[in-house]
């Protein structure tokens, strides 16, 4: 399969996600202008990723809507007290990602794909605070967040570059439980020229 079939790593799930998303987004230009300064089958270079400004856009929405974690479980080392609701020392919360990732309170149109939204914008938040965390944040910030968004990146890079594709048959994207496509959107890919 193409498109991996992990569904516990951010690559297997989202890589069929973004492709979905792409559909209508995807700024081929950006890639092909990488691609024609490289001279024969030269490889990715860190420059080339760095240029990739609106693929970073499509990563963070695509991380935003479909992040591959919901949430985190954590542990209470006080008492913590959340609208007049007191949480005792010792319990574990769950800490939902998903949740504030498609609040309509702090992203506009929370669940319509926009990669748009982190133009001009880096956390593309409608209000102030930390209200991006698809790689957790602090202290436990994931330490493969930069080798993912770059394993993205190449493999967006190649989708575009080397192929086309329609989709095989409709199919939609659901939110539950989990951000996904019904029917793993199964593509028809062409070999560009």
């Amino acid at each position: 399969e193409l498109l991996g079939n992990s569904g516990t790593d951010f690559k297997g799930k989202n890589h069929r996600t973004v492709v979905k998303l792409l559909d209508d987004v995807i700024d081929k230009e950006e890639h092909d202008g990488i691609r024609l300064k490289k001279s024969g089958p030269e490889g990715l270079q860190w420059s080339d990723y760095k240029s990739m400004p609106f693929t970073q856009c499509v990563i963070n929405e695509t991380l935003r809507v479909a992040n591959i974690i919901s949430g985190v479980f954590r542990r209470t080392v006080t008492d913590v007290n959340i609208k007049g609701y007191t949480i005792p020392k010792g319990w574990k919360v769950f800490a939902s990602f998903r949740a504030v990732h498609l609040d309509h309170d702090h992203f506009k149109d929370a669940r319509t794909f926009n990669p748009w939204r982190w133009k001009d914008n880096n956390l593309g938040t409608s209000c102030s605070g930390n209200f991006y965390t698809p790689f957790g944040g602090g202290p436990r910030l994931c330490p493969g967040y930069e080798l993912a968004r770059v394993e993205i990146s190449v493999f967006l890079h190649h989708l575009v570059t080397q192929f086309s594709w329609v989709p095989a048959e409709d199919d939609k994207l659901v939110f539950f439980p989990t951000t996904r496509t019904q029917k793993r959107f199964p593509i028809n890919l062409q070999r560009r020229h």
